[in-house]
């Protein structure tokens, strides 16, 4: 009742002001600017490295994160398709569906590619081998904590670099290609745990997209591949 009282209080002195919606007059004043500043270069590579850079020390960077994704990013979308729609160029590069299709392949730190990576450089690494094979499944869908826990990435010294690197490079390449109009911008929002690649063409409506999620696919697979080599190296050492 206390509760009530005071909001109720407080929301008929806003209203005196002549502000009839408190949230909605907050989003005017606070997520339009917002906008402008998520479709920045800089914020999306921002955006690329807070997550993985959470995951690291164990928290969840994705869910800390996606309140912003959500109110901030999400409404571009909107912007994008009324642009299309009146023939002009989509506003916003940056929005999650860009995130989703083009930067978080296989979950957060794009780590389909280390799966790809492990495959192809890292199975004398039985830990690495196993976990990599157990997480492939779920992989594909965008799920990779169990190979955040298991293999593991958290704390990991060797992956950290990669981890965090990688979806800063793709998240580059997918913004200056969308940029340059080599790839139409995101205009759908398909799940998030729709497959790489896919997800690329879906978000897009294009064939380009699918090729820009694919390209993005393979540049993670060969950033972490050194890093994989240098795990593997030292388990061997470790079992000797």
């Amino acid at each position: 009742m206390i509760t009530i009282a005071v909001f109720s209080l407080f929301a008929t002195i806003l209203l005196g002001f002549g502000v009839e919606n408190i949230v909605t007059s907050f989003y005017k004043a606070v997520q339009e600017p917002f906008q402008g500043l998520a479709n920045s270069y800089p914020s999306a590579l921002l955006l690329a490295f807070i997550t993985p850079f959470l995951w690291f020390f164990g928290l969840h960077g994705a869910n800390m994160i996606e309140p912003f994704m959500q109110t901030i990013n999400a409404p571009a979308i909107t912007a994008n398709i009324a642009a299309i729609k009146a023939g002009k160029a989509a506003p916003y590069i940056v929005n999650k569906p860009f995130f989703d299709s083009f930067v978080n392949l296989g979950g957060t730190g794009a780590t389909l590619g280390l799966i790809f990576a492990i495959w192809l450089v890292g199975r004398k690494n039985k830990q690495y081998s196993i976990v990599g094979n157990l997480s492939a499944a779920p992989g594909i869908f965008n799920i990779n904590e169990p190979l955040t826990f298991g293999l593991p990435i958290v704390l990991n010294p060797v992956l950290f670099i990669p981890y965090i690197l990688t979806p800063m490079v793709i998240v580059s390449i997918a913004y200056f290609a969308t940029k340059s109009g080599m790839v139409p911008a995101a205009t759908v929002m398909p799940p998030w745990v729709t497959p790489p690649i896919i997800g690329g063409v879906i978000a897009t409506v294009s064939w380009q997209g699918g090729v820009l999620a694919a390209v993005n696919l393979l540049v993670s697979t060969l950033i972490y591949i050194p890093f994989v080599k240098i795990a593997t190296s030292m388990s061997l050492k470790e079992e000797a």
